[in-house]
Formats: C-alpha cells, sequence, structure tokens
C-alpha cells in the first residue's frame, strides 16, 4: 500500500510540473500559404511550449487555408487576405489578428527612397519603365510579381486591374516570399511588392508618400495591407480556442510585432 501511495504522490508531482493543458493526445493541425506559415509557426511554437499541445503545419498555395479547413484536413486554417462579406463560406468562422502591411521593396543599389501613389500606380500599370523618371539611374524597371495572395490584394488596392500587361515581369519557382528578395537582390532594376518583415537586408523597403506603415497610418494614410486571418470550422475544439486566445494575449501580439505585423486592436481605423 506504501508503494502505490508513493506512486500516486510522483504520478500528481509529474502532472504538476507538465505545462497547462499539455497531453500527449492533443494536436491542432495549421495549414496556409509561404505569406502566412512563419508568424503561424512562430506563435504555434510558443503555444507548444506554454502548453504542451502540438502543433503541426502544412503549407501549399494562396489561400489552401481555407480549403484545408473546409476539407476537414487542419484545425486552423491562416491566411492574409482582406475578404470580404461572402467571399467565406458559411460554415467558416474567421478571426482577423492582425495586418500584414505590404512593402515595395528594391535593389540596395537603387537611390530612390521613396514613391508616391501616384507613381507606384504608374509602375504597376507600365506607364513608368525606367528608373530615370524618378530620379533613379537609367534602367530599366523589371516588376517582380510573386507573392500571389499580395499580386491580389495590390490590385485592388492600387486600382491597377488588368494593367501592366507590357511590363517586364520576374518569377522563380518555389517559395514566393524568399524568392522575391532573391529576384530583386539579383536584379538591379527589380521592384518586388513583399509583406513587412519578410524583407532582409539584400533589399530595401521604401518609403511610400515618405512613411512606412505603422499602426496609426496602416489604413490611412498608407493604405497597403492585407489582415492576417485565423479560420476555423463552426465549431472549434478547447485547444483551437485557446490557440486563439494566444495570439491575442500579450505573449503573442509581442510575436506578432517581432513580424512587423500589427495586432488588430493596435491599428487605427480610417
Amino acid at each position: 500500500m506504501t508503494n502505490i501511495r508513493h506512486l500516486l504522490c510522483l504520478m500528481a508531482i509529474s502532472s504538476a510540473l507538465l505545462p497547462l493543458g499539455a497531453r500527449a493526445e492533443e494536436q491542432i493541425r495549421i495549414a496556409g500559404d509561404p505569406c502566412t506559415i512563419p508568424l503561424a509557426m512562430k506563435l504555434g511554437e510558443a503555444f507548444e511550449k506554454k502548453t504542451g499541445v502540438k502543433v503541426v503545419y502544412e503549407q501549399g498555395s494562396c489561400r489552401s487555408g481555407v480549403s484545408s479547413v473546409i476539407d476537414g484536413h487542419a484545425d486552423i486554417g491562416v491566411s492574409t487576405f482582406n475578404f470580404s462579406q461572402g467571399q467565406l463560406h458559411n460554415s467558416l468562422l474567421r478571426r482577423i489578428i492582425g495586418k500584414a502591411p505590404i512593402v515595395m521593396v528594391v535593389n540596395i543599389s537603387n537611390p530612390v527612397d521613396n514613391l508616391t501613389k501616384s507613381q507606384l500606380r504608374d509602375i504597376l500599370l507600365g506607364k513608368i519603365r525606367n528608373w530615370s523618371q524618378l530620379g533613379g539611374k537609367d534602367i530599366h524597371v523589371k516588376n517582380v510579381m510573386l507573392p500571389p495572395c499580395v499580386v491580389e490584394t495590390m490590385t485592388h488596392q492600387t486600382d491597377t486591374h488588368g494593367g501592366g500587361a507590357n511590363l517586364s515581369k520576374m518569377a522563380l519557382t518555389g517559395n514566393p516570399m524568399t524568392n522575391t528578395n532573391l529576384l530583386v537582390a539579383e536584379n538591379e532594376g527589380a521592384i518586388g511588392m513583399q509583406l513587412y518583415g519578410y524583407d532582409d537586408d539584400s533589399v530595401k523597403v521604401l518609403q511610400v508618400d515618405g512613411v512606412l506603415p505603422d499602426a496609426e497610418n496602416l489604413t490611412g494614410s498608407y493604405g497597403y495591407y492585407e489582415d492576417y486571418n485565423i479560420i476555423t470550422g463552426a465549431n472549434p475544439s478547447t485547444q483551437v480556442k485557446e490557440f486563439i486566445e494566444f495570439t491575442e494575449s500579450e505573449e503573442g501580439r509581442g510575436i506578432i510585432v517581432a513580424m512587423k505585423h500589427i495586432p488588430e486592436d493596435n491599428v487605427r481605423i480610417h
């Protein structure tokens, strides 16, 4: 009897040392695209460390996370896209945890530091074809349009639908986020559209109308961004609800900020 009591005591102590809610069978499956998985992984790793709930990831094409939830292949779909009313299946729940600013990146040797919105629109429409038109070098503008979700959003936010048919465009197969940086770094005349925080030291981020995106100007004077959406089924599990709550906690918000995204309630709505 003494040995049994001793064993039960050890089991109780061991359970107390486990992260809150940790059970080996608990698992969250997150699906998304290259625009969303990096932040999801940062959040998931911190959540797993805090709770013991294992988080696994599946990367696919743009908005693949949404279809994965509908098909039952994922518990959470993550997507950077500004969904309008009726674009999501009515069986899905959506939570916006932050906004992902879109920035323009150029080669570090490019002397241009700022574009007006009008100049950016003219680049995307193919009306501006040489950097000398913007005070830069006599080099042809080469448009890097790689991240599909970003391109789709920017055509709406710059009102350039169907434009730029004659503009030189470059693309590589593979991860569109890292390849945007790669192509811009290797081509002096290149300009690419990238999520803020996914740029690196190999490229230069341009100001637009004299500013970089922040919580104050993102939805107003700057204006180029995507929602960071968490998509679930109509009845998410307890651990999925806990994950969403974690993303909105002080720790979760800190991770979002570290990725240069802006937590949703930090955004000043204009």
